[in-house]
């Protein structure tokens, strides 16, 4: 800066001295004068024009965020301190951008492989990028149930027609200065269904136990009874009905009894078509003549599956489609299958909504006389087949169960 001042002064001092010998009529003084005032100017632009080369270089890299380049020094000790002091400036937002680059690339990684689904939104609450896990988990439909999430809060849901329980969280971070939104979402499926079957497990234990002692008990009187007023036609008639009533009971419990002991899939290769061709005799047999029962199957693929539990499947949904069919003059019940997918589709009434993120619930049933065990049962024996499955009435006013294996 000394110097700039310094050249800016003999530069002046040299053009004054250039006018004042001009007017003297000192020509040989007038011309050295004049050269040295061209000199000076020359160093006074090369000191200015320098640093500001410099200044204009450094502003395009900051625009361009080039944080790699250096500017080199000009041989002036102000504008090289500058200089210095610009370089180890951008080696240390080098070092931060690095930082953040690696810390961002570790998230994304971290977000992709999460089996907790992870969706974020932008500033206008709307969805803009999510994990796989996200995806799989929900999709559209998850997405349209989460546009309604208050900030913070925290939902369990059942989806998929009931197949799915998921725990649903809204949360949010700040960005440049706003909120932005983010969805974690997390299945819970396997943890609702162990709890309700243990608890089920539990209740049909303890209710075998003391109505099955207390039956023994009672069909032991009955039949000592019977042997006792063997020539009273009224009373054994009597016994007979009691006994009878108790039969029942045992068979109600006996029911409960099977779903807690269904044996483990034994999965083998298993055609969908074929084995839709072979049920469809029996299950056609199900149902009363008023109601069709058709096969609609297309490029049938081969799965791992238990043949005797899926029957079981089947049958349960066929009756239960059957059930929903009362009272219809033209019921009809579809058994489909396209590639490795199996759908029990009927024209029934239909579900709504609501009992549909419940179906498959222990006891849940829509019928008052049913004990809501078949929808169960088929639940269990396809979590045993890892199979996607769930239960609705479609926009077409058609139910369908629909399971993926």
């Amino acid at each position: 800066m000394k110097s700039l001042y310094l050249y800016l002064v003999l530069s002046v001092c040299c053009i004054a001295g250039t006018a004042i010998c001009t007017l003297l009529g000192h020509q040989t003084l007038c011309v050295a004068l004049a050269v040295a005032a061209i000199v000076f100017l020359c160093m006074l632009y090369g000191a200015v024009i320098k640093p500001f080369r410099a200044l204009r270089s450094g502003m395009d890299l900051l625009r361009s965020q080039d944080f790699a380049s250096r500017l080199r020094k000009v041989g002036q000790r102000d504008t090289d301190e500058v200089v210095e002091v610009f370089n180890r400036m951008m080696s240390t937002m080098k070092a931060e951008r690095l930082k953040v680059e690696e810390q961002q690339a570790f998230l994304e990684k971290l977000v992709a492989v999460s089996p907790m689904g992870i969706a974020i939104c932008d500033f206008d609450g709307e969805i803009t990028s999510s994990n796989d896990a996200f995806r799989k988990l929900g999709g559209p439909e998850l997405e349209n149930i989460l546009k309604s999430f208050a900030d913070g809060e925290e939902r369990v849901l059942r989806i998929g027609g009931g197949g799915k329980v998921l725990k649903c969280t809204r949360l949010h971070f700040m960005d440049r200065g706003f909120r932005r939104s983010f969805f974690l979402v997390e299945m819970l499926t396997d943890e609702i269904i162990l709890a309700e079957k243990s608890l089920f497990n539990k209740i049909v234990r303890t209710m075998g136990h003391e109505v099955n002692n207390t039956l023994g008990g009672i069909m032991s009187l009955l039949e000592t009874m019977e042997d006792i007023h063997e020539g009273d036609e009224v009373v054994v008639a009597a016994l007979q009905s009691g006994k009878t009533s108790a039969r029942a009971l045992s068979e109600f419990v006996k029911s409960y009894s099977d779903v807690v002991k269904l044996p483990e899939a034994q999965l083998d290769d298993l055609n969908l078509g074929e084995f839709l061709r072979g049920s469809a005799p029996f299950l056609a047999a199900i149902c009363p003549p008023e109601i069709e029962l058709r096969l609609d199957i297309d490029k049938a693929g081969t799965v791992k599956g238990d043949e005797m539990l899926l029957q079981r499947v089947l049958v349960n949904a066929v009756k239960n489609s059957v059930e929903s069919l009362a009272g219809c003059k033209e019921g009809v019940i579809v058994l489909r299958s396209v590639g490795n997918t199996l759908e029990v589709e009927d024209n029934g009434p239909g579900i709504s909504a609501e009992n549909a993120t419940r179906v498959f619930s222990p006891f849940f049933s829509t019928k008052n006389a049913d004990r809501g065990l078949g929808l169960m049962l088929i639940s269990d024996v396809l979590r045993k087949h890892g199979a996607d499955y769930g239960l609705s009435t479609g926009a077409d006013g058609l139910t369908r169960l629909h399971i993926e294996f």
